[in-house]
C-alpha cells in the first residue's frame, strides 16, 4: 500500500438527527422572538429573549458538531494516522501505534463521553481495563480502538473491518519516514486566535458593542411607547410601531456578531485567508456602531 486510505466516519443516523435538532432549535428560537415581539415591556418579554438566545447558542452548538462530523475523515499512510474533525486534529506517526481492534474485542463495556449522541461522540471517559479512553466518533455500532503510545482513541470509521485491515497490512509493511506527531484542539485552537492582537482586540470590542446595543436598547424601550423605523422610498416617515419592535435591532447585531465570529474561525484556520477572517471581524466592530447610530436617529 503505497498510497494513503481514507475512511469517513459513519455518518447517516448523526446527519439526521443533527439536522432535526437543527430544525427544533431554529423554529423554537424563531417562535420566541416572534413571542416577545407581541409582549409589552415585562418580565414574559426578557424569558422569551432569553429562551430564544440560549436556543440559539445551542443551534450554533449543534451545527458545528453536525458540521465537523460531515467533513471528518480518517487517513491512513504509510506514515501514520491522520484524523480530522472540525477544529480537531490528529496526526499520530505509525511507529507509535500499538494495535487497532474493534470495540467488541474488550471485557468490559465502554461508557460513552458526556453530552455524546449519534454523530458526536466526543469527550473522554474512563476504562477500567484501558484507563482513560479518547472519543472521536460518530456511531456505536462502528467503534473502533486504535492504542497508541500515548492515548487510546475511538473511532467510527464507514467499513471498520477493512479500517483494521488496512491499518495492519499498513503496520506489516513499516514505515520509512513517520510523520510528526501533533494535535490540535478547539480550546487550543481559540487560544492561537486570541493570542493575535488584532483578533482579540476587534472580537472582545465587538461582543462588548453587541452587548451595549442590547442594554442600550432594553434602556430606551420602557421610555417609547411607539417609534418609527425611518423613511421609506419616498422620503416619507414610516407610520409609528410599538416601541419592543427596535429589539429588531440588537438581535440583528447578535446574529451578525455570531456570524462574523464563526466565519472568521473557519477561515482563520488557514495562513491565505487570515486577511478575510480579520476583515470580517473588523466588520463585526463596525456593525453594532451603525445599528448604534441608527438606534439614536430612530429615538431622536
Amino acid at each position: 500500500m503505497n498510497g494513503s486510505v481514507e475512511f469517513r466516519p459513519v455518518q447517516k443516523r448523526g446527519l439526521t438527527l443533527h439536522i432535526l435538532l437543527g430544525v427544533l432549535l431554529a423554529g423554537a428560537g424563531g417562535f420566541l422572538l416572534w413571542l416577545a415581539f407581541q409582549q409589552r415591556i415585562g418580565g414574559l418579554l426578557i424569558l422569551c429573549l432569553f429562551g430564544a438566545l440560549l436556543f440559539l447558542a445551542a443551534l450554533t452548538f449543534i451545527a458545528y458538531r453536525g458540521y465537523a462530523m460531515a467533513h471528518a475523515s480518517y487517513t491512513i499512510e504509510r506514515e501514520g494516522l491522520r484524523i480530522r474533525w472540525g477544529l480537531r486534529r490528529e496526526d499520530v506517526p505509525l511507529t507509535e501505534i500499538e494495535w487497532v481492534r474493534p470495540i467488541d474485542e474488550l471485557m468490559s463495556p465502554l461508557q460513552m463521553p458526556v453530552l455524546a449522541m449519534p454523530g458526536a461522540y466526543l469527550g473522554a471517559s474512563n476504562h477500567p481495563d484501558l484507563g482513560e479512553v479518547e472519543f472521536i466518533a460518530s456511531d456505536r455500532e462502528a467503534m473502533v480502538i486504535v492504542e497508541t503510545v500515548n492515548q487510546i482513541l475511538v473511532l467510527s470509521p464507514e467499513e471498520p473491518e477493512e479500517f483494521i485491515h488496512s491499518f495492519q497490512r499498513t503496520l506489516e509493511m513499516g514505515s520509512i519516514a513517520p510523520i510528526e506527531a501533533f494535535s490540535a484542539q478547539p480550546a487550543e485552537f481559540i487560544q492561537n486566535v486570541l493570542a493575535n492582537r488584532y483578533a482579540r482586540t476587534t472580537l472582545i470590542s465587538s461582543l462588548l458593542l453587541t452587548l451595549a446595543l442590547a442594554v442600550i436598547t432594553g434602556l430606551i424601550i420602557p421610555a417609547r411607547a411607539s417609534v418609527s423605523m425611518g423613511i421609506n422610498a419616498q422620503g416619507i416617515q414610516l407610520d409609528p410601531v410599538p416601541g419592543s419592535s427596535l429589539l429588531i435591532l440588537p438581535i440583528l447585531g447578535t446574529f451578525s456578531f455570531i456570524g462574523d465570529v464563526l466565519v472568521g474561525l473557519y477561515l482563520y484556520r488557514k495562513p491565505e485567508f487570515q486577511k478575510t477572517a480579520f476583515m470580517l471581524w473588523t466588520a463585526g466592530v463596525a456593525t453594532p456602531v451603525l445599528l448604534l447610530i441608527a438606534l439614536f436617529l430612530m429615538v431622536l
